[in-house]
């Protein structure tokens, strides 16, 4: 009999998704550090040769390795425009500046430059000649050339003057360099190369390049005053070169939001002291007061005073200002005023509300942050929120892994459905199945037999004894159950 059930094919498909679980998603990435061998290669001779460009200062040494496996007559090196170097010679000590390499295995026609100059600058070719044929390497050997000074290109070598609203150009040039240089932008202590491209020509056929690097930024007001810096780094420096120039960022009044001073006490003299930024210097300033933000009726010109009010104003420097606002005993009727504090410059116009309060200053378990003045009284805010880190979420599953619970989980799902569509049309034996009697064909049974048998099935079939289940509201409202009895359906089987 067939043994199989829906709980064994159950079983494969686990066993499916395990095997998937053990495999290694990967993608092998090619290795870089293969050595490249280049020229005729075969089962007796086959040159050795790395074909990478070399980049080497003015009076470093120079190694020109080239080697050879199996038998060779002679070697030569050969740099494009000048005669043929015999590398026999240079180990016999015929070219003074030459020897041979340290180690000659791997390395049979090596030769050693011992202070390379500029001239020995180009495309260096090591042959190699055996029986009736030659093979050949060539390389690059880049000797670099100091880089010009980088020179900033604005129009006030003494000060960059920038708008805070403006997005603005700014170019660092370095005018010849082999090879070229790489140059990165700081504005103060913050690496803004990002906002910068740089733009790299050839000027000869020498391996010579001018680099122009253009930031594109727009300047916030916070950041007046601050150096910009352009930095050059090369192989032939041991230190960037640096070329630097100081920011004047012109920006109108800064705003602020509302602020709130706390805890002042009635009879004795206040000074309100709010901290203001703008450049250039203001051409008006004065503080207001009256009932309401709206309805501002007194105004006091900075400096000056009226009645118990005094004004004054403290340069700071670098574009920072302190207006104070003094009042002589103050009173429960100040406290009721609304203030407001208004700055003009050749930019713009901004205006600074203040609140006084003889009330105690929220607590510092509140969930509110202060934004200071020299006063302990400010005006306050709720900032709320959640944020996720990008590193946090960047740990979480590689693709590989996504891949293998994808596949596995459809691995699953499709065992599953064929296993319940398998049973659903009775192509295997899930469990033992009892079929009446009356319907299992026998070849020795007539037509009479299963005529009587089916209708004997079908009157064990008519059988059925059912109630349903009756409700009643009672006197509260609520449904009650008042009877319930199962139906009774129940087939029989009648053997014939």
């Amino acid at each position: 009999m067939c043994e199989c059930s829906f709980v064994r094919v159950a079983c494969v498909a686990l066993a499916l998704a395990a095997a998937s679980l053990a495999q290694e998603y990967s993608v092998d990435e090619p290795n870089n550090r293969d050595v490249v061998f280049n020229g005729v290669q075969s089962s007796d001779v086959s040159l050795i040769f790395d074909d990478a460009d070399i980049i080497v200062n003015p009076g470093e040494r120079l190694d020109l390795n080239c080697g050879f496996q199996g038998q060779y007559r002679h070697c030569i090196w050969e740099l494009e425009g000048a005669k043929p170097i015999q590398v026999q010679d240079v180990y016999d000590n015929v070219h003074p500046g030459m020897s041979k390499p340290e180690v000659p295995e791997g390395n049979e026609c090596g030769i050693v430059i011992n202070s390379v100059s500029t001239e020995q600058h180009g495309k260096w070719t090591c042959r190699v000649f055996i029986t009736g044929n030659s093979l050949e390497g060539s390389k690059k050997v880049i000797v670099t050339v100091k880089p010009t000074y980088p020179i900033l290109e604005v129009d006030n070598s003494q000060l960059l003057e920038v708008t805070s609203d403006a997005e603005t150009p700014v170019k660092c040039v370095v005018a010849a360099a082999r090879p070229a240089v790489g140059i990165r932008w700081f504005l103060g202590d913050k690496d803004v190369t990002v906002m910068a491209e740089t733009e790299e020509t050839p000027t000869d056929n020498e391996g010579m390049y001018k680099s122009i690097s253009t930031l594109r930024r727009t300047f916030e007001p916070m950041e007046n005053g601050m150096m910009l810096v352009c930095s050059v780094s090369h192989k032939t420096l041991t230190v960037p070169e640096n070329a630097s120039i100081p920011l004047n960022v012109v920006f109108k009044p800064v705003e602020k939001p509302v602020s709130t001073y706390y805890q002042i006490r009635p009879g004795s003299d206040y000074e309100v002291k709010l901290n203001f930024s703008a450049n250039p210097p203001p051409t008006r300033k004065e503080w207001r007061y009256g009932d309401t933000f709206q309805n501002i009726a007194v105004s006091i010109e900075i400096p000056g005073a009226k009645d118990r009010y005094e004004t004054y104003i403290e340069e700071l420097g670098n574009g920072m200002y302190t207006a104070t606002l003094r009042i002589a005993g103050f009173k429960e009727e100040d406290a009721n005023q609304r203030y407001m504090l208004v700055v003009q410059n050749d930019l713009g116009e901004t205006s600074y509300k203040v609140r006084l309060s003889m009330d105690d200053a929220p607590k510092d378990g509140d969930s509110e942050t202060r934004d200071h003045d020299k006063n302990p009284s400010t005006e306050y805010s709720v900032s709320e929120g959640i944020v996720f880190d990008d590193d946090t979420m960047s740990n979480t599953l590689s693709g590989g892994a996504v891949a293998g619970i994808v596949i596995v989980v459809l691995i699953i799902v499709t065992a599953v459905a064929a296993a319940g569509y398998a049973r659903y049309r009775q192509m295997f034996c899930f469990a033992p199945r009892a079929e009446s009697k009356a319907y299992i064909g026998d070849a020795e049974r007539n037509e009479t037999d299963n005529g009587t048998a089916n209708d004997a099935v079908k009157a064990s079939t008519d059988h059925v004894n059912g109630k349903t289940d009756g409700t009643v509201a009672n006197g509260n409202g609520n449904v009650e159950q008042t009877q319930v009895e199962e139906i009774n359906n129940e087939k029989k089987n009648t053997d014939v």
